[in-house]
């Protein structure tokens, strides 16, 4: 127990004793994450639209009354449809008509579709660097959905609820977070250093030192003598 305690006193005395490595270490890796958060890395800013999924327009004409099949129905078709967004039919005449500089595989990778659990509710993100850019996909996206939908299922049961509009923040980088794990990483790091340089550094220090790694006895101490001129 008693040896337990006295590592664990040397490792506070080494953090002490090195304490301003730790702190530039720590501080540095917090500036360079925070320089490469806010000058460096590209911005990315999500826009979402949201489609709903109900009944086809003919069964509202002959059945006024919801049923409770027609909601089942419609939740199975919003996964199918969630798929179909991210079809080449779907994503090349936005691009045509966006005049887009992407490949369709390159638009589907920024593009993500979700079915909102036990609703009929569709959502299509997209990301870009640019917000109105972003904005501007997703509805594009959902326009040529609803054009598609009519020739390669036949019906027309799919509207808009909200058109996406240019976010206003981005969702990357996230400066603070990115700050945060570069500080707890330099913390980590720069621990790491300050014990590397005390177990490779071998000069004698202190009396304790003699005795600690030479096992000689001390048999006696020159004190330190300040001389004070006039």
């Amino acid at each position: 127990m008693a040896e337990e305690e006295i590592d664990l006193r040397e490792i506070f005395l080494i953090m002490r004793k090195r304490a301003k490595v730790i702190v530039i270490i720590t501080l540095l890796a917090m500036i360079v994450s925070g320089i490469f958060s806010y000058f460096i890395a590209t911005p990315v800013y999500k826009a979402s639209t949201s489609l709903i999924v109900s009944r086809t327009q003919s069964s509202v004409l002959t059945n006024s009354q919801i049923q409770v099949q027609d909601i089942q129905t419609s939740r199975m078709l919003a996964a199918t449809y969630s798929e179909i967004v991210k079809s080449r039919r779907v994503l090349q005449p936005v691009i045509e008509r966006l005049r887009l500089p992407l490949t369709v595989d390159q638009l589907k990778n920024s593009v993500d579709v979700a079915a909102k659990d036990n609703t009929e509710i569709i959502e299509i993100s997209v990301e870009n660097s640019d917000p109105s850019k972003a904005a501007e996909m997703a509805n594009a996206i959902a326009d040529s959905f609803m054009e598609n939908i009519v020739k390669i299922m036949k019906i027309d049961n799919v509207q808009v609820i909200d058109k996406a509009i240019p976010p206003t923040s981005k969702i990357s980088p996230k400066t603070t977070l990115n700050i945060a794990v570069a500080a707890i990483l330099g913390l980590m790091v720069s621990i790491f250093v300050v014990f590397l340089l005390e177990y490779m550094d071998r000069t004698i220090k202190s009396p304790e030192d003699i005795k600690k790694y030479l096992d000689l006895p001390v048999l006696g101490v020159i004190p330190e003598i300040k001389i004070k001129f006039r």
